[in-house]
């Protein structure tokens, strides 16, 4: 009898520790362990020039190292005129397909217009910025374009750079001054979005807050030449922003 008792004992013992195992690996397998770290990309496709009054396709593309992202949470198109950041309007993007997220959208008026991307995807974030000219803006407008500095008109975020002398092939600290509303800009995630001037990549690089307001990231400049660096701010409060700065990378 006594070895009865000892049989079913073992056996108890073991299914409970069967039936654990087996819910350490749900957990495992429904938290996303092991699902890739690799950062997405995303490619915002549009002409570059168009006329006003005039529908086009305003698209994103996803993917995340080979693989085409058709998952994403939210993919929304953010559109303001030059110096009117204030009043950007956002879209969301209803047509998907495979990893193609698109809008369409006719501007009424001529000028420079910015378009980002906000692309929510498997835990991560991207939010990548490009161009187009509609019509003939004033040459002024097109002057103050091609010189834009690193603030935003109508914004109360400011950046400024602290970096000199950055050189080619060689480890280079890239620093930012953060504020806003003219206080140092504390705990806030920053990322620094880096596309030479001739090419159509970018890098991306993820910046570490070193003093109040003060973040640095570590980046490999491959070639010399003229990069737009953007600087990417977010925090808790729902501040989502970004501004451009020009830099020289010297042999």
């Amino acid at each position: 009898m006594k070895s009865l008792y000892t049989v079913a004992a073992v056996s108890i013992v073991m299914l409970l520790l069967s039936a654990c195992g087996q819910a350490q690996e749900e957990e495992n397998s429904t938290s996303g362990e092991g699902a890739s770290m690799e950062a997405i990309d995303v490619e915002i496709d549009m002409p570059e020039n168009q006329e006003p009054e005039t529908e086009i396709e305003i698209a994103a593309s996803v993917t995340q190292g080979n693989d085409q992202v058709t998952d994403a949470n939210e993919v929304r198109f953010e559109i303001w005129k030059e110096g009117a950041k204030e009043s950007s309007e956002e879209i969301m993007a209803e047509d998907r397909e495979n990893n193609r997220y698109s809008i369409s959208k006719t501007f009424e008026e001529d000028g420079v217009y910015h378009v980002t991307a906000h692309v929510t995807a498997r835990d991560m974030h991207n939010m990548p910025t490009k161009e187009i000219i509609i019509g003939d803006p004033e040459t002024e407008k097109n002057e103050e374009h091609e010189s834009a500095g690193h603030e935003e008109e109508g914004s109360a975020l400011e950046t400024n750079l602290q970096s000199e002398n950055i050189a080619v092939g060689e480890p280079s600290d890239i620093t930012f001054e953060v504020n806003y509303e003219e206080e140092p800009l504390t705990d806030a995630r920053v990322r620094y979005e880096i596309q030479k001037s001739d090419a159509e990549t970018q890098s991306w690089v993820d910046a570490e807050e070193t003093d109040d307001g003060v973040y640095t990231g570590t980046h490999i400049f491959e070639a010399a030449g003229e990069y737009r660096l953007t600087v990417h701010v977010e925090n808790e409060e729902d501040l989502h922003e970004h501004q451009q700065e020009t830099i020289e990378v010297e042999e």
